[in-house]
């Protein structure tokens, strides 16, 4: 390697080892990495337990494969396979760059070789599953919500291009007796029990969850048939999101305000056409696609208030269009885009890419 050539990639490598802090640099760190990798393989193993099933069930389907057996639209060529680690032979386990697991720790008591990386994968709240943030000794690296992390991820679960070509609820639909806020959640909080309540003296609020349930599955049939022939989590997903396009608004109460964490309760909504109504992490404001795409709990000085308004809206169409008027804008806000680039929807290709960017800093590709 001459000696420019051999500057030039060490200046490369230093700009990898600084932690992008928006969506700019974390292109540029992908760029780099891809660049440097040099079309090296990548290869990992999911390392299946009882914590992280619903991953297996669920995200790991809508994984497509090139012939090789790379994923498809990632620049890093990388083997995802999934398997138990009792199943996985002890020279298998020496071809793998890197072991992945999701929620709680389930690894080997050591390395199969040195430059071997374990990564734990979590998007689960502390208050939902402490242990998931506890037991991280021994991780390489992790991905989680949280932005401090190394490769931190969104629960958006799609293109969210895609969002952009969905039609606003028409509230033309509704008449005068029309419920216009649903709401499903399975665990109680102080906040959801007592709000809620005084939502629900101002204004009707169609619960299909356990929390202060009050409307049966029943009332929409096709919802009904997705929810009773559910199997799996993402088939439950599509069950809870036939409910929610059915109402203008939707409560995105989160189960804490845990800083980055913001569930599939608040990134659904925009997807199928609803506004959500937000209660959540403190800077959920900082990542949303527009100021006005979603209004908050918190910007009213009390709940009647906040009834009020939301009655306003669907008696005026123009007022409620304003909370859409986002998904035709060329552009969204740069805290959107990076948590959209940084997603589940791209989560793997991440991983992939932060293995390769070890790799390279650690000296180990052939430059």
């Amino acid at each position: 390697m001459h000696v420019f050539e051999s500057n030039l990639t060490e200046k490369l490598i230093n700009i990898l080892k600084i932690k992008p802090t928006n969506l700019l640099e974390w292109k540029q760190r992908h760029y780099l990495t891809g660049y440097l990798n040099k079309n090296q393989k990548v290869k990992i193993y999911l390392i299946s337990g009882i914590s992280g099933q619903w991953y297996g069930r669920m995200d790991i389907l809508r994984l497509k494969y090139n012939h090789d057996r790379t994923l498809m639209n990632c620049d890093i060529p990388c083997i995802w396979n999934m398997s138990d680690l009792g199943d996985l032979p002890s020279e298998e386990l020496k071809t793998a760059d890197a072991l992945f697991c999701v929620d709680r720790q389930i690894l080997p008591e050591k390395k199969s070789w040195e430059g071997q990386k374990f990564v734990q994968f979590t998007i689960e709240p502390y208050i939902t599953c402490p242990l998931c943030s506890n037991d991280i000794e021994g991780f390489d690296f992790r991905s989680t919500y949280n932005e401090k992390s190394e490769v931190p991820t969104s629960y958006i679960r799609s293109d969210p291009n895609i969002w952009r070509t969905k039609q606003p609820f028409n509230i033309e639909n509704l008449d005068k007796n029309s419920t216009i806020v649903s709401f499903i959640a399975t665990h109680w909080t102080d906040f959801r029990k007592d709000w809620v309540s005084k939502l629900q003296a101002h204004i009707p609020v169609a619960s299909f969850g356990i929390v202060h349930h009050n409307t049966d599955w029943n009332i929409h049939p096709d919802c009904e048939a997705l929810e009773k022939n559910t199997t799996d989590h993402y088939e439950d997903f599509n069950a809870k999101n036939c409910i929610i396009k059915k109402y203008p608004f939707y409560l995105s109460i989160e189960n804490s305000q845990e800083l980055d964490y913001s569930s599939e309760k608040f990134w659904d909504p925009f997807k199928l056409g609803v506004v959500p109504i937000v209660w959540g992490a403190p800077n959920t404001r900082s990542y949303l696609p527009h100021p006005k795409s979603a209004i908050f709990i918190e910007d009213y000085p009390n709940v009647e208030d906040l009834a009020n308004h939301l009655k306003y809206l669907v008696e005026n169409k123009t007022a409620y269009l304003e909370y859409h008027q986002w998904r035709t804008m060329m552009n969204w806000s740069d805290g959107f885009e990076k948590k959209a680039y940084m997603s589940m929807y791209n989560m793997e290709c991440n991983i992939c890419r932060e293995v390769a960017r070890l790799r390279v800093i650690e000296g180990r590709v052939v430059l």
